[in-house]
This record gives C-alpha cells, structure tokens and sequence, in this order.
C-alpha cells in the first residue's frame, strides 16, 4: 500500500471544466498547464473532470501527465429535463477507470443513443432516468447543483412555485444522486435541517465550477477525508459528516496542526544489534500513525496488547504496571526478558523523537506523554469505585471548570473548599450558637421534672414553715426604763455609741454591695476584653488577606484596610481603677469593722455600768436586732438563693413561664438546625454549578438515551456509624424507646431509614422523633442521656450530614453499575469529555459490554475524542472500528511458529484492510452476508 497513514484530510474539487467543455472561457493551448498550476496553488489533491457532454480522455491522460502528484476523476456534467428546464447533474467516475472504454460507452450509448435535442449544446439534454441507469451500470456517483447554484433542483423547482408533481420530482431526485453540490456555504446548514430528515445524510459539498484556468477559485475550499481513490471517496456517503467539510479548514486538521508536539507521527521498534536471543526476531516494524483514530484489530494472540503496551511504554504511561505484554509475567519475564532484546523509538509530528529499550521499566521523567488505559487498568478501576475511580472523574469534572473561575485550586477538592469558604464561617457561627442554646435548654430541662418542681414546693413550704417558726420565736417585749436621776449622761454616751455603731454597720453593708458591684463590672469586663480580643485577632487576619488582595488588585492598601478603634485599653483602665477602688473599700471596711468592734466593746463596758432593769432592756434590743435579722434572711429576695421570695419566685415562674420559655428556646434552635441545614443546601447549589457544564456536554453527547449519564449533588448521611454514636450518649437500661440494645438499634435504624437527608422536613422530624427519649421520660432524663451537652451537639450540628454528588446511569446510582457499565461512565470521561490534549490508548475498552451500549454510548464517545486528540484503540468490536470511522486501521498478525509479529496498515477504504476488518471483526465474508440475510427476512 502506498499510504498506510489512512484516512487523512486534503482538498478536492469534484466539479471542473477544461478547454473540453463547449463553454470553456480559455481554449489555449496552455489550458491544461494553466489548471494543474493552479491547483497545486491551492493544494488540491484530487479533482474530477466533469466538462459538458463529453468525457475527453486524451485531455484527462494529458492532465495526468503534467501532474502525476493529483488524481484526476474522470466525470461529465449532464442537462435533465425532470420537471425542469435546464437541471444539471454530474457523473464522477472511478480513477482507475478504463477511459477508452468509459468515453466510448458515453459516446454510444449517452450521446448517440439517449440525447436529445442534441442538435446544439445549449438545448442537449437527457432523461433523468437514463442518466441514473448509465451512473448506475458504470458505478458512477451522482451529483446535482442545489441550494443557491445556478441550475439547480432549488432553482429550477422551488417550494414556493412547485406543483404537487414537482415536489414528488424533486424528493425522487434527491433519494437517487449521492451528493448536492451547493452554491454557497450558508446552503448546508438549510440542507442538514430540511433535506436530510427527508432523504437521508448525503454529502453537501461547494465546488469551483472552474471554466477559466486563469481564474480558478472555489467560494469555499472543499476538504475530504479520504485515501485519493473512488472506494475513498464512496465512504463520504456512508459518514457525510465525518468525511466532508467545507471551510478554511477542517477542525481535526486545525487541531493537529496547532498540537504536533502531542500527536504520534511514527511508532517503531527494531532488534537491537547486539541482542541475546539471536534466534528469535519478534518485531520489527516502523508505523506511520494517523492522528486521528487508530483501530488495532487482529485475532486472539495476534499482538494487538503488545503494540498498545509499546505505545503506552515510550509515552511513559503511568498505568503500565497493568500492562497485558508489557510485564514480569509475559515479555518481561527473567531470566530471558526478550524485551531487552528490543528497542523503541516514538516521533512526534513536529519532529521530536524519543528511543528506549522495551526491557526498561523505570522512567527519566515522571511527566506522561500520553494516557494510557490497558484492559486489566479499566477492570480495576471500574471493579472498586472507591477513591481511584472518583480521582479520574474529578480530574474530568475539573478541567470544565474555566480557568478565571479557578482561582487558586488546582483540584476540585480544593475548589469546593475555596468555593464554600463563607458556608463554613456561617456553619461554625450557627453552631456555636446552637451549642449555647442546648445549654440553655438543659437548664430548662432539669426545671421542667417533677422532682424540681417537687424541691421548689417544699422549699417553699420549709421557708414558710421557718418563717412561721420565726414568728413564734420572736422576744419578748421588755419596756424601757423610766429615767432616773443622774441618768442623763449614760443615755448620751448609749445613744451617741449606738449611733456610731449603725453607721459603721451601714458603711460596711454599702461597701460590701460596691465590692459586690465592681467584682460583677470587672468579670463583664474581662469578657468583653476577651472577645474584642478575638475580633482584634480576626480582623488581624482578615487585614492580611486585605493586603494581599490590594496588591494583587492594585488598590490602595490603606483603603482597603479594616480599621477598629479597640476600647480595650479604656477597659483595662476603667478594671485598674475598679480593682484599686476595691481595694480601697475593703480597708475602709477593715477599719470600720475595727471600730464597730471596739464601739461593742465600749457600750459592752457602759451597760455593764448600768443597773439590772436597764441590762435586762439592752439585752431584749440586741435579740430583736438579730431576730428582725434573721427574719429578713429568710424571707430574703428573689435574687437570693434559699430564701422564701426566691423559692416563691421561681414556683410562679415554674407555673407561668418556664413552659414558654422551654419551646421558645426549642423552637430557636430549629429554626438554627435549619439555617445550618440551608448551608447544605448552598453547597449542592455550588457542587451543581461546577458539574452543570459536564452533564450539559453529556446531554449533547448522548442525547435522548434512556441510561443517559446525569450528576445528583445531595445531601445524605455521610457518617455510617451515625446509629452507633447517636446511641452512645443513651443509657439504654431505662424504659423507653431505646431499651434494650437490639431494640435501640432496630428503631434507631428504622429511624435512619425512613429519614430522607435531601429533605430539611425530613430531618426536622428524626430529630424530633429521637429527641422523644427525652420527652418520653423528662424526670429521667438526665439520667437516660449520659451526657445530655455533647448528645444535643452532636444532633443538632449535623455533622454527620454532608454534600456528595451521585453519578448516575439512568436511574441507578454507580454503585448499582455492572462493572462493565462503570467501565461505559469512565470512558465517556476519558474519551468525550477530558480536555487533555495528549494521546490517548485504550485496549479492548468494549469488554463486558453488548453491542448495543458499544453503539449508543461507547461510539458517540470514541467519536468525540477523536476530535480533539489522537486516539488509539486496540478492539475486536466492528462498531469501534466502522461505526466511529477510523481513520487508520493497523491489522496484527502473529508468526505462531517463530512467535514474529507483523502489521499492516491502511484505511478502511483500502481493499485490503477491508478484507482484514472484514475476516477478523465480522468473521469473514461469508459469516457477515449470511447475518445480512437472516436479518432481512
């Protein structure tokens, strides 16, 4: 074969006139020179003759001589009368052609036989039928002006002035000829939406219509995959789109010529010259690599692993420890190693080539220049959907992300992170604050029991009862003296001690409630010195991030800084002062309770001076004193715990209040679970904005398909052992709803189960239902929840509820796939939607699927890739290698006696290749015609 690179782009034109055509505006003698210098201008490789009426072979033999490097069709532009007046259609012919023959066949039987009115060029014309019967018994492909051209079906029959019979006219037409020659680029996008649904895809193509050599120019350049052969060019009615292209230049061509540096142009491996195995020559071959698919077909055992192995090896794949040939175990195997025997030398397509022995393992360079996917790799990955498997579909998933939103994330781990930073600052604070009102609420809580309720009764009774008692206590009235004489003086001296002494007591008692004050102001103080303290640190913080940001955004730092004027050193002064303050009462008090101490000392010594009654009197004075003291320390206030005006106080707030209070602090801290709860939510909203471009690319890919691959961020529970410790902080030996081990793990289970976590009511509900252990028994509570703080916390945080996303296939999630359909998901990842520019190899990727899922999923995919990278696929699968067009077949063929492998490369279109894929892909021809009749019957 003389190309075995295959199918690869090049321009063409399939309509062109020479000095032949009765219109021809140039009849010179350099006509022929004239047009093949103008079109190896403008690099055409292939054309076809197609000039008015005749097929000149003379002409078309001399255009061949002069330029032997373009493959000249024959053809002839024919006039119809279908319904029409002047419609013209074009034969194209096989290159390899017998032109004696064909230009006589024309002249008998077209010209002389089947014109009409061929008394002049300008009214010659024919029976669209008899032109299809000669097309079809010459093998000819037919091709007829539409759109926008001169003479075309849209010309001669438009839709708005057509007839019934017309539109039946045009329809015929349009199923028998095999390619619309437009007359402008905007036709084809009216010819793909309106006329293909009608009569099927055909290739839609803009030719130069050339009559002047020294004019020659196309409206657009015509591109066509292809080898320069009438087989090739019959592929591009098979796959219109991906052989025919019109434009500047075709976007696989564009890729490959912007990306050499990452395409394969050549693969070789030769013996070394000082080998071990003298006796034995395996491989030797050099393969020119199409860029864009490549199938590597052959039988079982026929090397097709073995080249993907190689492929893979001299682009250092990282998967190669799960290579098929390429290992200890086969090729690699000691002490003989064959491999070493055998050295490797891979060329990039812009020059750049690389050499290492196939024996060697270890790679100079950690940096992989091609992904590598071997059939045991895909078995492994898809058989544990655990961390390796997810770690590829991130890496997909992240490079759809645009690069001005990444930020600073290099992996969506970490974008997710950047992304919901201010979700976790909001979820920290929400905590915090449900953490304080379930303090709150236990308080609450423990007021709420009836033994609680129990105690501040009889509190209350036994303070009445000791109040009671009080009473009766109370001394007996003594009668103050009458006066006496010389009496005067002992009752100024009493009553001037008596005076002194209240107010030292009154000094002392103020000083005591200012010290009692200023200790209250200062430990509020240090609190809030504390948390200015926390703030200052924050916004400290935060003013690094500030700089940072102004930096790199060119503002003014000192605008963008946080300015807080701190009253941390006014508090500091204002407890220095209240400290020094305290100090001072208390030595005031100190010396006070000196002198009151003396004062009782001195009216001690004054009564003892006076007479009997007078003693008596005092006495009963200083016991009311400390009666009436007494008293008041039982009816205390209600701030003043153990007296009867607290116990009395909190009984009415038990009565009137505590109820409220309890549900208005539960009802709080649902309505924080279900903030903290809206942070989830934000976050799937963020994980959805990140996958939406994949799943978008996927719908486009797939379409309609029932088992179309969707993404699912939710909320669920993330913690398994949520039963287990939810469980922990209950004594289970109390009756209730958890006794008993089992039971409590049956119910809490059950709970679980019937919990839907994507749901905010949903969960609302389990915790009110498990909060049931408390309410279900409040007098026990306490001693049914171990640790009643971290229970609460560890409930109400919702920690153990997170965001994930689900991959799903239709409406089963990954971990219900076969690992054949994980397989299916991982290579649409692979294949369609990675943005890695770098070849990819893939071997066998089609095992454990049927054909339908190769068809309708796994083609669009191989399709896809072939795009934008250069594709590499070992297969034994027809639809692989016809379905997706490869462009390059590489046939494998094992020597089974001296174990020496060959191969043979070419396009589809190449005969012999056809035979290769024919024979090993459809089990020979006979096997292929015998399904093709079974299934039309």
């Amino acid at each position: 074969m003389e190309n075995t690179r295959g199918s690869e782009w090049n321009r063409w034109d399939l309509h062109l006139h020479t000095a032949s055509s009765y219109d021809a505006k140039y009849k010179g003698n350099d006509a022929d020179q004239l047009l093949c210098a103008a079109l190896k201008e403008k690099h055409i490789k292939a054309v076809a003759i197609t000039d008015h009426f005749v097929i000149d072979k003379d002409r078309i033999e001399h255009l061949r001589s002069i330029a032997p490097d373009i493959v000249f069709f024959p053809g002839v532009e024919l006039r119809t009368d279908k319904n029409a007046n002047n419609l013209h259609i074009i034969l194209i012919f096989d290159c390899e052609s017998r032109l004696s023959e064909l230009a006589e066949d024309f002249n008998a039987i077209m010209y002389r036989q089947k014109a009409k009115a061929k008394e002049a060029d300008e009214t010659i014309y024919w029976d669209f039928n008899d032109i299809v019967e000669f097309a079809n018994e010459h093998d000819a492909l037919i091709s007829i002006h539409a759109g926008r051209k001169v003479n075309g079906i849209d010309k001669e029959l438009p839709n708005s002035k057509a007839l019934p019979h017309q539109f039946a006219a045009k329809d015929e037409i349009g199923k028998k000829i095999h390619f619309f020659e437009v007359g402008q680029k905007r036709d084809i996008d009216d010819y793909k939406k309106y006329i293909w649904p009608s009569v099927g895809k055909k290739p839609i193509i803009i030719c130069s219509d050339c009559h002047d050599p020294r004019e020659y120019e196309q409206k657009a350049p015509l591109w066509i995959k292809s080898k320069f052969t009438f087989d090739g060019l019959k592929q591009c009615l098979y796959q219109p789109e991906e052989r025919v292209f019109v434009g500047d230049i075709p976007p696989a061509l564009d890729r490959i010529c912007k990306n050499k540096q990452v395409n394969i142009d050549t693969i070789a491996v030769h013996r070394k010259t000082d080998c071990v195995h003298k006796d034995m020559k395996c491989f030797d071959f050099q393969i020119p690599l199409n860029a864009g698919l490549v199938s590597i077909i052959g039988n079982k055992g026929s090397g097709k692993s073995a080249l993907s192995d190689i492929i893979g090896h001299l682009c250092k794949s990282k998967t190669m420890d799960h290579a098929s040939f390429l290992n200890e175990e086969r090729f690699r195997k000691r002490p003989k190693n064959f491999a070493d025997d055998y050295e490797g030398i891979i060329t990039w397509i812009d020059g750049h080539s690389e050499e290492d022995s196939l024996g060697n393992s270890e790679y100079e360079s950690s940096i992989e220049d091609a992904q590598y996917l071997p059939q045991k790799y895909i078995e492994v990955v898809c058989n544990d959907i655990g961390e390796v498997f997810q770690s590829e579909i991130d890496k997909v998933i992240f490079s759809y992300v645009d690069r001005t939103e990444r930020a600073s994330a290099t992996n969506l781990v970490e974008l997710v992170e950047n992304r919901s930073k201010s979700l976790v600052i909001e979820k920290n604070s929400l905590i915090q604050q449900i953490h304080e009102i379930n303090f709150q609420i236990i308080k609450l809580e423990n007021k709420r029991t009836s033994t609680y309720k129990k105690l501040i009764l009889d509190s209350v009774e036994k303070q009445k009862a000791s109040l009671q008692r009080h009473e009766e206590s109370k001394p007996v009235e003594v009668k103050k003296p009458e006066a006496k004489e010389n009496d005067d003086v002992y009752q100024q001296k009493l009553g001037s001690i008596n005076k002194a002494r209240n107010e030292c007591s009154e000094n002392i008692e103020r000083h005591k409630n200012r010290q009692a004050e200023i200790t209250s102001i200062v430990i509020e103080a240090n609190e809030l010195k504390a948390k200015i303290k926390a703030i200052e640190e924050n916004i400290e913080a935060v003013n690094i991030l500030l700089t940072e940001f102004a930096i790199k955004t060119n503002i003014d730092v000192q605008a963008l800084t946080l300015q807080l004027t701190s009253p941390h050193k006014i508090l500091s002064e204002v407890i220095k002062k209240l400290e020094k303050e305290k100090g001072e009462l208390k030595n005031s008090i100190d010396k006070l309770e000196i002198k009151n101490k003396e004062l009782k000392i001195e009216k001690e010594s004054l009564i003892a001076s006076a007479d009997s009654e007078e003693k008596q009197y005092q006495r009963y004075l200083q016991d009311f004193e400390e009666w009436k003291k007494q008293r008041g320390n039982i009816i205390g206030t209600k701030e003043q715990e153990g007296t009867l005006a607290y116990y009395e106080c909190e009984a009415q707030y038990i009565n009137e209040k505590l109820s409220d209070d309890y549900q208005n602090n539960v009802h709080k801290r649902q309505q924080l679970v279900r903030q903290l709860y809206g942070t989830k939510k934000a976050l799937t909203d963020i994980y959805q904005d990140i996958y939406s471009p994949v799943e978008g690319e996927i719908s486009t890919l797939l379409g309609d398909l029932e088992d179309n691959i969707s993404f699912q961020a939710e909320i669920r529970l993330m913690d398994t052992a949520f039963d287990e410790k939810a469980l922990h902080y209950i004594n289970l030996k109390y009756a209730g709803m958890f006794k008993g081990a089992t039971q409590a793990r049956e119910k809490m289970s059950k709970l679980v189960r019937s919990t839907e976590f994507e749901n905010e009511d949903s969960v609302i509900i389990l915790l009110d239902k498990i909060m049931e252990v408390v309410e279900e028994d409040i007098d026990n509570s306490a001693k049914k929840i171990v640790d009643k703080q971290g229970f609460y916390d560890y409930l109400f945080s919702l920690e153990y509820i997170g965001v994930s996303f689900k991959l799903k296939m239709g409406n089963r999630d990954l971990s219900e796939l076969s690992p054949g359909e994980r397989g299916i998901v991982l290579l649409i990842f692979y294949l369609a939607l990675s943005k890695n520019k770098m070849p990819i190899i893939i071997d066998q990727p089609e095992d454990n699927l049927d054909n339908q899922s190769v068809y309708s999923k796994l083609v669009p995919c191989i399709c896809k890739a072939k795009q934008k990278r250069q594709v590499i696929i070992v297969t034994h699968n027809p639809n692989i290698a016809v379905a997706c067009d490869a462009e390059q077949i590489i046939y494998c063929n094992m020597d089974k006696n001296s174990f020496s492998i060959s191969y043979e490369a070419g396009a589809i279109e190449d005969p012999i290749i056809k035979n290769r894929v024919i024979d090993v892909l459809e089990g020979t021809m006979p096997a292929f015609e015998l399904r093709r009749k079974k299934y039309e019957n």
